[in-house]
């Protein structure tokens, strides 16, 4: 019985012995296997680098060689560290005959450990702040740019050239769905790049219209928050033309990752040309008269039309394909009442936007793109609305109404020629009218008399006419003396109208009406005259 339970046992150990024999094997075959893999693949990973991307500003260069400092540090700080402690697990292993030694509070390495990584924070610290010194620093600019953040696009603002344009997402949709193959730079390009001159410091002055955003170019070295009304500055001064581009590092929204940046620096002749050319395309110095599309198109054709604007134009980033929006965030534009409802309505928010909301101001889009976008809605999904709108309806609109004195008029079906002048009646002077105050200032301006001549033009067109006067303001600083100084603005123009000889019982004063920005902002310094 003895020898069947030593035979037992020593069977069970050969079989134990070649079970985890064969489960070595395995293993050590499934390295080689990854290990092969591994090799085969090397050719792939011949293109990859992992590091900052290559600085173009003293800045970035800055951020990138402290960085590296950093970096060296820890890398030699881990190396001693770990070295010191493997070697002291190794030589003085109890197998060795080391017993543990047994002691406490020693002052000496107290003070050691204590002071060694005291200096070693002084070292890091002292390229840390000059860095930062340097990123605050954005006095004695040479350009002064203004962003803005929007959900999901960013505009900027030429402050002393008179133009700006909103830059938006320019990767096709068929590459987001996979219906393409996607490009070099899918999700990092735009239909129009912020564009500056190389060499020159460039000061960005960044706020936002609706959410939290960020405007981030890691080779330039600039990441700021953008924050709704309030203005951060950060700067930038670019050593090499060339594209440079980035995101918005901020969760923002869903359509966050649709959100990029690309910087255009160009050299000094190139950006003048480009700068010309901009004045020229936004008529900045000229007094053109506007070019009023008056063919009569048909609705369907407007309505295919109307589906790429809703596409292109970041619609559907909020109210989505199927027009559903987002619950709590987006309303639905299935089954609106604003696009079920009277035309005039949906055009205003179109032009006009939504303040304190995620729906911005559309008026850089043409009359027919904006009549197209509304025909598809009223058309689309379960909408059925009866009535649609023509390009000329938004060039109306646009104007108060009426179309303006000396408006070129294009597309006239009656006959094929050249864009002709129209002349509105003398009485039609548009509103609304706005005047535009000065900083900190209730006087009002020299050029007024446009404006007022408008109000007193619509109200003598009309005998029970009235009008209703605004003052706007920002929301920045003091809340309390923003609004006294609205009121006094609206007060002034009051007073001009009296004094022009219209009755005070036909003039409306309403409360005045905060907007997002700075006091830099022109549309927070304006008085605005609309029919009551």
């Amino acid at each position: 019985m003895g020898a069947s339970m030593m035979n037992q046992t020593q069977h069970l150990r050969v079989s134990t012995f070649k079970m985890y024999g064969s489960a070595m094997k395995q293993r050590l075959f499934g390295l080689l296997a990854l290990l092969g893999s591994l090799f085969m693949t090397m050719p792939a990973f011949a293109g990859w680098a992992i590091d900052l991307q290559k600085p173009n500003s003293a800045v970035a260069e800055q951020m990138y060689s402290l960085h590296v400092i950093i970096t060296v540090v820890c890398a030699v700080i881990f190396v001693l560290v770990f070295g010191v402690m493997f070697y002291s697990l190794y030589a003085h292993r109890k197998s060795k005959g080391h017993k543990a030694a047994n002691f406490h509070e020693n002052a000496t390495i107290e003070v050691v450990w204590t002071v060694i990584p005291f200096l070693i924070l002084l070292v890091m610290a002292w390229p840390a702040t000059k860095a930062v010194l340097d990123m605050r620093d954005s006095s004695a600019p040479e350009m002064t740019i203004k962003v803005t953040g929007y959900q999901w696009k960013w505009g900027y603002d030429y402050i002393h050239d008179g133009f700006g344009y909103v830059s938006t997402l320019a990767t096709p949709l068929a590459q987001i769905k996979n219906e393409e193959t996607k490009g070099e730079n899918y999700l990092l390009e735009v239909d129009n790049p912020l564009v500056v001159p190389v060499g020159k410091k460039i000061r960005l002055l960044i706020t936002a219209n609706d959410v939290l955003h960020a405007w981030w170019v890691p080779a330039l070295g600039v990441k700021q928050d953008a924050i709704p009304g309030f203005i951060r500055d950060a700067w930038f001064r670019a050593d090499r033309p060339g594209l440079y581009r980035g995101n918005c590092a901020e969760l923002c929204g869903k359509e966050h990752g649709y959100m990029p940046i690309v910087v255009e620096v160009k050299t000094q002749a190139d950006y003048d040309k480009w700068l010309a050319g901009q004045k020229d395309k936004y008529g900045v110095g000229k007094v053109a008269a506007p070019v009023i599309d008056t063919k009569v198109y048909p609705r369907d054709e407007l309505a295919t039309l109307g589906k790429t604007v809703y596409e292109s134009a970041g619609c559907i980033g909020c109210h989505g394909p199927a027009g559903k929006g987002v619950p709590g965030q987006f309303p639905a534009l299935d089954g609106s009442k604003m696009v079920n409802g009277p035309i005039a309505d949906q055009v205003a928010l179109l032009l006009n936007g939504k303040p304190g909301t995620a729906m911005a101001s559309f008026k850089h889009l043409s009359d027919k793109d904006i009549a197209a976008v509304i025909d598809f809605t009223r058309t689309s999904w379960s909408n059925k609305s009866a009535e649609f709108v023509q390009p000329i309806d938004i060039a109306k609109a646009r104007f108060g109404g009426k179309l303006p004195d000396g408006a070129a008029v294009a597309g006239d079906t009656k006959s094929g020629d050249a864009p002709k002048a129209v002349t509105a009646p003398a009485s039609s002077s548009a509103l609304p009218a706005k005047l535009y105050f000065a900083i900190g200032k209730k006087d009002m301006p020299s050029d007024a008399k446009e404006s007022l001549d408008a109000a007193l033009a619509f109200l003598k067109s009309k005998g029970d006419a009235k009008v209703a006067i605004t003052g706007f303001t920002d929301k920045t600083g003091n809340r309390d003396a923003n609004l006294e100084l609205a009121k006094e603005r609206a007060k002034a123009v009051r007073s001009a109208l009296e004094a022009a000889g219209v009755a005070k019982d036909r003039i409306e004063m309403k409360p005045p009406a905060e907007i997002t920005g700075g006091a830099d902002n022109k549309e927070a310094r304006r008085v605005e005259i609309n029919p009551a």
